[in-house]
């Protein structure tokens, strides 16, 4: 059954978000469910990961990760970064490194490296708010 307030929600403004990591000898990507800045200063964002994937215990371990920042006409790179195994995801996409070493796709409007300060379990969901440590904007486009 759909709650009403559900009709609210979905008309909230969502870009799309690629995070990736560098972990265990190789690189993970997903798509974020959700990104925001929570603070100007110190600059720190919060992004929500769904418990159980294997990005979220990455994260967690390694204490830093990268928000790419995708176009909306990004929309089929999901498919790439929702396969199975983790270590074939950046096969088939163009990428280059951020300053912390993690994966920033050649799509990327932008990107923004981040490190996580704390985590917050959120219903089904961790929330990591994370320091942002680099970023730049690297074209224009819509989100």
């Amino acid at each position: 059954m759909r709650e009403s307030w559900q009709d609210v929600l979905d008309r909230f403004h969502y870009g799309i978000y690629l995070i990736t990591v560098a972990a265990d000898g190789g690189y993970n990507g997903m798509i974020a469910s959700w990104v925001t800045q929570c603070s100007h200063e110190p600059p720190l964002v919060a992004a929500a990961i769904r418990r159980g994937r294997l990005s979220r215990t990455q994260m967690t371990v390694s204490g830093r990760f990268t928000i790419n920042l995708l176009p909306r006409d990004a929309l089929d790179l999901l498919g790439t970064f929702k396969i199975r195994d983790w270590k074939k995801k950046f096969d088939t996409v163009s990428y280059s490194f951020s300053p912390q070493g993690c994966p920033v796709l050649e799509q990327s409007l932008g990107y923004l490296d981040c490190s996580v300060e704390r985590t917050l379990e959120t219903g089904d969901h961790t929330l990591f708010i994370s320091r942002i440590t680099a970023g730049e904007l690297l074209k224009e486009g819509s989100t």
